[in-house]
């Protein structure tokens, strides 16, 4: 029989996940690719990724969140977006100048800048249903190493 959380623990082949993610808290993806499309390259996108690289690294967090690039696909926001995951927050208009209060209000902090946060349009993202509803069932976010550990312990309490 199959356990039904055997998709939230790697599979036997990975023997460990790397170790540059132990410290990974959060997952940021900036749009940088919009052109004339979502309006965040003309809003500063160069600008705030830069702010956000040189933020963190003055901070020491480069180990603790990543950043990466993308295509918010958001027409008529004011851009620049970007969105931090695993949170699944999405923001907009947040200029350089307003990185060191985003990086202690929600890096540090844990609670979302309100100002800046995209509310309309509706964010589009690209995270099937299947993998979100997969997702809910192990909420408490353990390691791959917990998770293996703790359906070890329930096999051998049965």
């Amino acid at each position: 029989m199959s356990n039904e959380h055997e998709h939230c623990v790697a599979q036997a082949w990975e023997e460990s996940p790397p170790r540059v993610l132990d410290k990974l808290r959060f997952h940021i993806f900036l749009c940088t690719d919009g052109k004339d499309f979502c309006g965040c390259e003309a809003n500063g996108n160069a600008a705030l990724s830069g702010a956000l690289r040189q933020e963190l690294a003055k901070r020491r967090l480069m180990a603790s969140v990543k950043v990466n690039i993308m295509q918010c696909r958001q027409p008529g926001t004011a851009g620049p977006v970007f969105v931090v995951h695993p949170d699944g927050v999405w923001y907009s208009g947040l200029k350089a100048e307003n990185v060191p209060e985003f990086i202690e209000q929600h890096v540090l902090g844990g609670k979302p800048v309100e100002r800046f946060l995209l509310r309309s349009p509706k964010p589009v993202t690209a995270v099937p249903a299947h993998i979100v509803a997969a997702a809910d069932c192990c909420a408490e976010k353990l390691t791959p190493e917990q998770q293996a550990e703790a359906l070890g312990a329930a096999a051998t309490r049965r």
